[in-house]
């Protein structure tokens, strides 16, 4: 199986446009050719997978943004012309993590509930999917302490 060299590494992207789901980037580098360095540029999109992100909040048109290459692409077989899936190093719940640590007890508004989940408002474009608490209502506020914090998602627990 041939691995790919670019997954893992990080570059400077600029953002290109900016849809509810999904944000793309340009990402430029250069290349030595024929003893010239070429610049290359290349597509490449985060895709927002959980619903409860908003990108437009979050992201400008033509600001640059660190990325890490998370999937690579044949440009030919995608309709986005995608070299590569990347996944931005800052987002809001990276931010609010620093502010609020592993272990820290902090206060969130129930924003749904649907069968044995509920999804906790915690900050602007901060959101964690718990169990359902037993008199939980939309609306509530509730205290929480962070138990985890993985892949960009917070992991929490409703006292």
């Amino acid at each position: 199986m041939k691995k790919n060299k670019r997954i893992g590494e990080t570059f400077l992207g600029k953002v290109t446009k900016i849809k509810d789901d999904r944000v793309f980037f340009i990402i430029e580098r250069f290349r030595l050719q024929d003893n010239e360095a070429v610049l290359i540029e290349e597509n490449a999109a985060f895709f927002i997978h959980v619903g409860f992100f908003n990108p437009h909040k979050f992201f400008k048109t033509g600001e640059i943004v660190e990325l890490k290459i998370t999937r690579q692409y044949n440009p030919q077989k995608n309709p986005y012309f995608l070299h590569y899936e990347v996944l931005p190093l800052i987002l809001p719940s990276d931010e609010y993590i620093k502010e609020h640590p592993i272990g820290s007890t902090v206060k969130g508004t129930i924003e749904s509930i649907t069968g044995a989940t509920m999804v906790v408002y915690l900050a602007p474009n901060v959101y964690a999917i718990t169990k359902r608490c037993r008199h939980a209502k939309t609306g509530q506020i509730v205290d929480c302490k962070i138990d985890k914090f993985h892949n960009q998602k917070i992991s929490l627990r409703v006292f």
